[in-house]
This record gives structure tokens, C-alpha cells and sequence, in this order.
């Protein structure tokens, strides 16, 4: 529920999207702590070098968000949410560099069409 919401809260609050995200990031953590201590799950990091990819990780979701409650407030709801869910666009382009793998050309064409079935349903840039 709290997914398919969010582009309709994104459009519509008028608030900052850095503000909103932090609040909803603070209410997830809160219930995400109490669902963990309610299931008796630990909830600590036990490599601590892996501290350093879990922060990463946050500050990389925490862009994303602000980014896309930024253009949801620029555009329309449903060109936010096609855009959101194009992510294997992204990940098409970063598997072969991080897992150093070739490109596959399938999915090369594959993406490159997303691409380009999002540049004609924008109206403009």
C-alpha cells in the first residue's frame, strides 16, 4: 500500500522531497525496529566493513527518492512511475561493469527501446 501510494503522495504534498523522504524514512526505520524487536530478530552488522556498503547503500536509496519525489513534482504521476520501474534499464548498463561480464546485445536493444518508448511519452524535457 505504502508503494503504490507514493507517487500520488509525491505529486501532491507540497513539501520539500528531501522533508518528505526524511520523514518517511524515519517512520520505516521506527516500524522496521519494532517489527525486529516484536520477531526477536538482531539487529546489528557483524563484519564491520560492511558498515561502510550498508551507509552507501542508505545514501544511494536517499538520493534516489529525493530524485524521483523531485520529478514527480515536475511531471505527472504516471510518467514517474513508468520512469521508477525501468530500473532493469539500469541494471542492463551496471551488471557487466560491476560483475565484470560482457553486455549482453539483447538486452542492450532491449533497453535502448525502453528508452526510447519513455522519450515519446514525455511530453518534454
Amino acid at each position: 500500500m505504502l508503494i503504490s501510494t507514493s507517487g500520488t503522495l509525491g505529486r501532491y504534498i507540497t513539501l520539500d522531497p528531501f522533508v518528505i523522504i526524511t520523514f518517511r524514512a524515519i517512520l520505516a526505520g521506527i516500524v522496521l525496529y519494532i517489527f525486529c524487536r516484536f520477531r526477536k530478530f538482531k539487529i546489528s552488522i557483524a563484519n564491520k566493513k560492511d558498515l561502510l556498503k550498508v551507509i552507501i547503500g542508505g545514501c544511494l536509496m536517499g538520493i534516489h527518492w529525493v530524485t524521483y519525489f523531485h520529478s514527480l513534482s515536475l511531471s505527472s504521476v504516471a510518467i514517474g512511475m513508468l520512469s521508477i520501474y525501468t530500473y532493469p534499464v539500469i541494471t542492463t548498463f551496471l551488471e557487466p561493469l560491476l560483475l565484470k561480464t560482457r553486455f549482453s546485445k539483447m538486452h542492450l536493444g532491449l533497453a535502448v527501446l525502453v528508452l526510447f518508448g519513455i522519450y515519446f511519452l514525455v511530453p518534454e524535457f
